[in-house]
Parts: C-alpha cells; structure tokens; sequence
C-alpha cells in the first residue's frame, strides 16, 4: 500500500522510542493498531455498500430484460393462437379455382404424346427405352484416386525362445 521499506521502518521506529520513551511506545502502539483497524473496517464497509449497489442495479436491469422477454413470449403467443384459429377457419375448395398458374397450355399438353412403359399393350419399339452401354473392359486398372507414397511395412523380428539366466 504504502512503499516503506524494512529499513524505513527501523527508522521510524527507533525516532518514536527516542520520542516517546519506553513506557508510552507500547500504549502508542496499541492506539495506531486500534486505529488501523477501524479504518480497515471502514473500507470494508464502504466496498461491501458499493458491492451491494452495483448488485442491485444489476438485478433490477435483469428484471427488467426478464419482463421484455415475458411480454414477448407472450405476445408471439397470443399471434401464434390468432394464425392457427385463422388457419383452421379456411378449408380447402371442393375443385380446383380457375385462377391456377398452368405449367403448359392447353394446345401443348393434347398434342403432347403419351410416353407409355415396355411391356404395356399398345408400346412400340420407337418409344421403348434405349438399353444401357456397358463400359468396355480395357485390361488396365483404373486410377482409385491420386497417388500416395507407400511406406514399406515393419518387419518385426522374432526371437528364438532363449532361456534367461535366473
């Protein structure tokens, strides 16, 4: 706290004995000790009283943010409720409105033809799928990926069971 030396110390201490005198210099003592203490205790008092207040302000800002958030849980709440009772008042029309986007007129979709499946009464050759290609066999292997350096493997050396001398 403060920056006094051992020595600064000796010093001070050897001036009050030659001041004081030897029968005052333990009552002096005892005072500035009593002294000490309570300014020690003063400063404890005023850092828990600052503590306190700061705590304070903190809870009371949390308790504010914990209302907003409330509110506004219940807020999307109650939209929520309004957007599925909404939702659930609106049933789905018997047919098809006529206001629908079409994908193709419909000049494009009558003339379009059919495409019918193999093995279907009425499938001609010109419409049935083409056969797959299969991949020619070269005899060469394919590269599985890029190249890595291969380490050999470690031989590992077995010993004949010798006998330890015991």
């Amino acid at each position: 706290m403060f920056d006094i030396a051992f020595s600064e110390l000796v010093v001070i201490g050897l001036i009050a004995l030659v001041v004081l005198g030897p029968k005052r210099l333990p009552e002096m003592a005892r005072a500035a000790g009593r002294w000490m203490a309570h300014i020690r205790r003063f400063v404890e008092d005023v850092k828990r009283d600052v503590g306190s207040e700061l705590r304070r302000e903190e809870l009371a800002e949390l308790r504010q943010v914990h209302q907003q958030i409330t509110e506004t849980k219940q807020l999307f709440e109650h939209t929520a409720s309004s957007a599925f009772s909404s939702i659930a008042e609106i049933r789905p029309p018997d047919s098809a409105p006529d206001y629908l986007v079409k994908a193709l007129p419909d000049a494009a979709v009558q003339d379009a033809p059919v495409p019918r499946q193999a093995g279907m009464p009425g499938a001609d050759a010109a419409h049935a799928p083409a056969p797959k290609k299969r991949a020619r066999k070269t005899g060469r292997k394919q590269p599985a990926g890029p190249k890595t350096k291969k380490t050999p493997a470690r031989k590992t050396h077995v010993r004949a069971g010798r006998k330890s001398k015991s």
